[in-house]
């Protein structure tokens, strides 16, 4: 019984412990934003307007930051960054600059990773698809499509982009463990990803009042402990 009663206190108090664990996921820029420090951003880099560069993997670099683009069984892929003139409307994001990958066909698999060589406790992006699934079947490039964001330490994770040329966003923040990379897939064949706005930065920890259901575990544990030293003081004075 006294081992039960310990036993009950001490999950009670771990449990209360590990609800300022945290690992956040956001699909709106401003909320992961105003969560984060220390932001640094990356909006593509300089590109003269209506002009895009092919980018050798391996050479795209900014402040605590790589992309690099890979195929199939991680064979480096060049990168392309744009910038969107009055003939490119494929190109315009309403974003300015964007990096984009090679695109996808039936024999490969396509993705991009974000590295961060000093681990980041947040990050985000913003991201969209190009590329019609039928070349010249009426398809506007930058229709919905199928993408699975991966990033180290967490499972996979499936979303569907907006459909236009609109680019969607995805950020993750922790008070629990760091980042070093995220892949992100294409899953649809002619399509490839596009990135705009890279950010990182630190998880802006805030010191908050523990909700009630918090306090009641921390007397609930504090009780039981109290209860299980009791009776086991006492078994002991009965022994003696």
């Amino acid at each position: 019984m006294n081992r039960t009663f310990l036993t009950a206190g001490l999950l009670a108090l771990a449990a209360a412990n590990q609800a300022s664990a945290l690992v956040l996921t956001f699909t709106d820029r401003g909320p992961w934003t105003s969560a984060v420090t220390s932001l640094i951003n990356f909006d593509g880099g300089a590109q003269t307007l209506g002009t895009s560069l092919t980018i050798a993997n391996g050479g795209l670099f900014s402040t605590n930051l790589q992309i690099n683009g890979y195929g199939i069984a991680l064979t480096p892929m060049d990168l392309i960054r744009a910038n969107a003139g009055a003939g490119q409307n494929y190109y315009n994001w309403g974003s300015g600059v964007i990096i984009r990958t090679q695109d996808r066909l039936s024999d490969n698999t396509v993705f991009a990773r974000i590295t961060f060589p000093t681990p980041v406790s947040a990050f985000g992006f913003n991201y969209g698809v190009g590329g019609c699934q039928t070349y010249f079947i009426g398809c506007f490039p930058g229709a919905a499509a199928s993408v699975t964001i991966a990033p180290g330490g967490l499972a996979p994770i499936n979303v569907t982009t907006v459909a236009a040329n609109s680019l969607a966003f995805w950020g993750v923040l922790s008070d629990t463990q760091t980042f070093t990379f995220a892949d992100i897939y294409i899953n649809e064949n002619n399509r490839y990803i596009v990135l705009d706005d890279i950010a990182q930065g630190s998880y802006a920890a805030v010191t908050e009042t523990p909700e009630p259901g918090t306090f009641l575990q921390l007397g609930l544990g504090a009780i039981l402990l109290a209860m299980a030293r009791r009776r086991f003081g006492l078994v002991q004075d009965q022994t003696i």
